[in-house]
């Protein structure tokens, strides 16, 4: 087998098994900030610009963004053309790139001239693809967070970086796997804190950053979950129920806040009537404590999360017209 192919392989393996490992991260940082992030795939791509002949890094940049999808997916509900057309952009850049890699008048610039390459291209295709979708305000969009900007070149001079030590030792690609971990917790860390990550009420995790992470883990659960939506009667009162329900949770527990003011608890549980059960618990906590709200509750063995909220947002409801009070959604 040529060097070539086992590089190949090599790229191929690892940038999917980081893909599928680190999913979890990755589906939160895009949804806390509505996908608009960069994919941080380039430490795979541009190595294989470094390493592989055009065909091999047309279909390396395809199952690369390939296994990253999921992610993506998850987060911005589809989107295939889209994402399609990215691909291709991506695919455009890291053929130039790699052209002017092996270029041999650039001699010791040849990779500051191929990153260089590589953004300016990639760049110019999505101001494009702005334009042609009718916008007029392409600089804006484009240049509006210099930050990612600074991620994405950053990430092509750690695949260049990979692509290098590849050509002492295939081996070193391990070496790239601590390395982009620490970066995708850094970035996460980063989103978390610029963007409206938490509720500034409460503390809690936002709707959007809640939901992700809710989804997942009825894609991991092997048992029966239960939600339990609160709506109190007045405004200011989340804190109040944080305080009075607290006793009752545990680590595990995935506390976020909802529409206007209510606050969700998804709980991981064993059985179907342990739901209704931890909800008749927690509206004993809540009349002790002197908090005036209601409290619904759905339990499933199933994984989709907006029918949970629905039947949730339902068993509200039901109990507050029994008690003959009307609340404006």
């Amino acid at each position: 087998m040529s060097d070539q192919l086992q590089n190949f392989l090599l790229l191929t393996v690892l940038s999917l098994t980081y893909s599928h490992s680190l999913r979890r991260i990755e589906r939160l940082r895009r949804a806390v900030v509505l996908d608009r992030i960069p994919d941080m795939l380039g430490i795979w791509t541009f190595a294989g610009s470094m390493l592989l002949p055009a065909p091999l890094i047309v279909a390396l940049v395809m199952l690369v963004n390939l296994g990253e999808w999921p992610s993506r997916r998850a987060v911005g509900n589809g989107r295939p053309l889209k994402y399609t057309v990215s691909t291709a952009g991506t695919t455009a850049s890291c053929v130039a790139a790699s052209y002017v890699l092996h270029h041999p008048a650039l001699g010791a610039f040849d990779i500051p001239a191929a990153v260089l390459t590589f953004w300016a291209l990639n760049i110019g295709i999505v101001a494009i693809l702005i334009r042609a979708s009718g916008s007029r305000n392409v600089w804006r969009m484009v240049s509006a967070v210099p930050h990612v900007q600074l991620v994405e070149v950053g990430t092509q001079f750690l695949g260049a970086g990979l692509g290098l030590a590849m050509l002492w030792h295939q081996a070193t690609a391990l070496a790239a796997l601590p390395i982009l971990f620490a970066v995708h917790l850094g970035s996460l860390r980063h989103v978390v804190e610029v963007e409206d990550a938490f509720d500034e009420v409460t503390g809690l995790w936002s709707e959007t950053a809640w939901r992700v992470q809710a989804q997942q883990r009825l894609d991991d659960a092997r048992g029966h979950v239960a939600l339990l939506m609160i709506d109190p009667d007045e405004a200011g009162q989340e804190c109040l129920i944080m305080q009075t329900i607290a006793p009752g949770l545990g680590p595990s527990d995935l506390l976020g806040r909802y529409a206007t003011r209510q606050v969700v608890v998804l709980i991981l549980v064993g059985r179907s009537e342990a739901g209704p059960f931890l909800a008749a618990g927690f509206r004993a906590d809540l009349a002790t404590g002197g908090v005036q709200a209601a409290l619904g509750c759905a339990t499933t063995a199933d994984s989709e999360l907006e029918a949970l909220l629905i039947e949730a947002m339902s068993d509200l409801m039901s109990r507050r017209a029994a008690a003959g009070v009307n609340r404006n959604w």
